[in-house]
C-alpha cells in the first residue's frame, strides 16, 4: 500500500511539472522573441505620381530608445530575383524619383532594418505594386492625321525634347531626333510607316520618358477607280459594283443631281485623307433599295449649290420610295458636311413601320452645320421615324444649326432589337425649334439613348419654340446623360423657361456658360477651362477637335 502511494505522489509531481513547463512555453510563444521579428517595419504604403513616389512604413514594434537605418530594395520582379534600385533610410520613409526607376514600369519595394550593434536585421516587408506614371506631353492624335504610311504627333512644345522612339507592335524600334525647332513647334510628321500596323510612340528629353501614345495606321487601301477633279463622280458610282472603293484626288467634284446608290454599298473617300482639300458639291445623296449603303471619308459635301433638300435619303425604289427594303450599314467618317435645308439623314418614307431596316449608323469625326433651315424645318437632323435599326453612334463630331431637334423616332412599333443612340464626345449648338424635342423623340418607343463627355447649347435656333429636351416613354428604356456640359436651353427665346431632361438618369454634368451663342462656328475651349478636365476619363469633353 505505501509503495502505491508513492508511486502515485511521484507522478503526481511529475504531471505538476509537465504543467509549468507547457505553461512557460506557452507564454514565451506569445512573445516575438526572434529578433527578426522584433525589429521588422510594418504597413509598408506607396504614394506614386508622374515623376517620383513616396515609400512610408510604420517603425518596428521594439524601436523606443534605438535609432534604426533601413535599406530599400526596389524590383520589377515581386519575388526580388534582380534588385533594379537600393538606397538606404534612416527615417521611416524615402522617396525615388525618375533618375532611379523608369516611368510606366510596375515595381515593388522592400525595406529591412539593418542590423545594429545589440540585434540582428530585420526580416523585409513587401510594398504592393506601383509605377510612376509618367509626364504627359502629348496631346490627342487627331483622327485624321493617321495616315497609311505617316503619322503627325502633336505634344506641348518644350524645350529640351530630344527624340521620339517608335515602336511597332512586332518588329524593331526606330529613333526619331527632334530639332530644337521641332520641340518648339510641338509637332513633328513621321513617315515610312505601315499600312494597318500598331504602334507605340514615346517622347523623350534625353533619356527621360516625357509622353507616350499609341496609333494604328490605316489599313492599306485598294481603290477600284481613282478619279481627278472634272472626272464623272455620278457615272463612277452608278458604274460601281457591289463593294467599289472610290478614291477622289485633291480637288473640287459635282454631284448636281439627285445620286441614286441602287442596292449596293460603295465606299467613296479622298486620297489625301483630307475634307479640306478634297470636295464634293451634292444634291442629295440616295440609298435606294435592299442592299445599299455607303461610306463617305475625308471629303467635304456642300449642298448649298444645288439647293438640296437632304444628305442622306433613304427609298425603296425610284419609282416607289416607301417599298420595303433592307439597308447596309451608313458610315460619314471625317467628313464637312453642310448646307441641306431640310435634314442631315432622312429615313422615313418607308410605307409602314419597320418596311426600313438597318443596322448601323455611324458619324465620326466630322462637322455638320446648316442642315434644317435654321431650326424651323419639320424633320430632325436624323430623322428615323418608322425605321428599324440597331444602333447609331455618333462620336468625335460637331453639329450646328443643324435643325428643330437632333433625334427622332417617334412612330410607335415593335421592333426585333432596342435601338441604341450612343453620343460621344461631341459639340452641338444653336439648333432646336417648330414645337420639336431638341434632343429626342422617342416616343413610346424602348430605346437606349446615352450622351457622354458632349457639350450642348443654345436651343432653340429659330423664333419657334421647343417643345422639351425629351420625350421618350417607353417600357425599358434608358436614358442617361453623363459627363457633360449644357447651357442656354431653353423652350423659346423670350420668355422661355430652361429645358429639363425628364426620364433621363443625369451623373457628373455641369452648366458652364462658354460665352458662345447660336452663331458660334468656333468652339475652343479656353485655356484653363474646367471642361478641358471634366470627362469620364479625366479629359477634355466635346468634339476634341475644339481642345487642340
Amino acid at each position: 500500500m505505501k509503495t502505491f502511494i508513492n508511486q502515485l505522489g511521484f507522478k503526481f509531481v511529475v504531471l505538476l511539472l509537465m504543467v509549468a513547463v507547457t505553461s512557460s512555453c506557452k507564454k514565451e510563444e506569445d512573445i516575438p522573441t526572434e529578433p527578426a521579428r522584433i525589429f521588422k517595419p510594418s504597413d509598408v504604403k506607396i504614394t506614386a505620381g508622374e515623376t517620383s513616389a513616396k515609400l512610408t512604413w510604420t517603425v518596428p514594434l521594439m524601436s523606443t530608445g534605438k535609432t534604426f537605418k533601413y535599406s530599400i530594395d526596389f524590383s520589377t520582379d515581386s519575388l526580388f530575383a534582380t534588385v533594379n534600385y537600393t538606397t538606404t533610410a534612416d527615417t521611416a520613409g524615402v522617396t525615388v524619383t525618375e533618375e532611379n526607376l523608369a516611368v510606366r514600369t510596375k515595381y515593388y519595394a522592400r525595406v529591412k532594418a539593418n542590423a545594429t550593434e545589440s540585434q540582428p536585421e530585420s526580416k523585409y516587408i513587401r510594398s504592393s505594386v506601383f509605377q510612376l506614371t509618367g509626364i504627359q506631353l502629348f496631346t490627342a492624335i487627331r483622327d485624321n492625321e493617321i495616315k497609311e504610311n505617316n503619322i503627325t504627333l502633336r505634344y506641348t512644345p518644350t524645350i529640351g525634347l530630344t527624340s521620339i522612339v517608335l515602336s511597332p507592335e512586332s518588329g524593331t524600334a526606330t529613333t526619331i531626333a527632334l530639332s530644337t525647332t521641332d520641340a518648339s513647334a510641338g509637332l513633328k510628321v513621321i513617315a515610312g510607316l505601315t499600312a494597318g500596323t500598331k504602334y507605340t510612340a514615346e517622347l523623350f528629353a534625353g533619356t527621360k520618358s516625357k509622353g507616350i501614345a499609341t496609333f494604328t495606321t490605316i489599313a492599306p487601301t485598294t481603290y477600284t477607280v481613282k478619279l481627278n477633279a472634272g472626272d464623272d463622280l455620278a457615272a463612277a458610282i452608278a458604274s460601281a459594283t457591289n463593294g467599289a472603293i472610290i478614291g477622289l484626288n485633291p480637288g473640287t467634284y459635282t454631284l448636281s443631281a439627285t445620286t441614286f446608290i441602287t442596292q449596293k454599298t460603295i465606299t467613296i473617300r479622298s486620297t489625301s485623307g483630307n475634307p479640306t482639300d478634297t470636295k464634293v458639291n451634292y444634291r442629295e445623296i440616295d440609298l435606294e433599295g435592299t442592299g445599299a449603303g455607303v461610306t463617305l471619308s475625308g471629303i467635304e459635301f456642300d449642298g448649298t449649290a444645288s439647293a438640296s433638300l437632304y444628305f442622306i435619303n433613304f427609298i425603296g425604289a425610284q419609282t416607289a420610295n416607301g417599298a420595303a427594303a433592307t439597308f447596309t450599314n451608313v458610315v460619314v467618317d471625317n467628313c464637312i458636311a453642310h448646307g441641306s435645308v431640310t435634314s442631315f439623314l432622312r429615313g422615313d418614307r418607308g410605307a409602314a413601320a419597320r418596311d426600313f431596316k438597318i443596322t448601323g449608323i455611324t458619324v465620326n469625326n466630322s462637322i455638320v452645320y446648316d442642315m434644317g433651315l435654321n431650326g424651323s424645318s419639320a424633320y430632325y437632323t436624323f430623322h428615323l421615324n418608322k425605321m428599324q435599326f440597331n444602333t447609331l453612334a455618333i462620336s468625335k463630331s460637331t453639329f450646328y444649326n443643324a435643325g428643330p431637334g437632333l433625334f427622332t423616332a417617334s412612330t410607335t412599333y415593335t421592333a426585333d432589337v432596342i435601338p441604341t443612340v450612343a453620343i460621344t464626345n461631341s459639340t452641338f449648338n444653336g439648333f432646336g425649334g417648330n414645337a420639336k424635342y431638341a434632343l429626342l423623340d422617342a416616343n413610346a418607343n424602348p430605346i437606349n439613348f446615352s450622351i457622354l463627355n458632349s457639350i450642348f447649347a443654345n436651343t432653340p435656333k429659330s423664333g419657334t419654340v421647343v417643345a422639351a429636351a425629351i420625350r421618350s416613354t417607353g417600357a425599358g428604356s434608358s436614358i442617361k446623360i453623363s459627363n457633360s456640359n449644357y447651357f442656354n436651353l431653353f423652350t423659346a427665346l423670350t420668355n422661355g423657361t430652361a429645358l429639363t431632361f425628364g426620364p433621363a438618369t443625369l451623373t457628373s454634368n455641369q452648366s458652364i456658360n462658354t460665352d458662345w451663342t447660336a452663331a458660334t462656328t468656333d468652339f475652343t475651349l479656353a485655356v484653363g477651362s474646367p471642361l478641358r478636365s471634366a470627362g469620364s476619363n479625366g479629359g477634355a469633353i466635346g468634339d476634341p477637335r475644339w481642345t487642340y
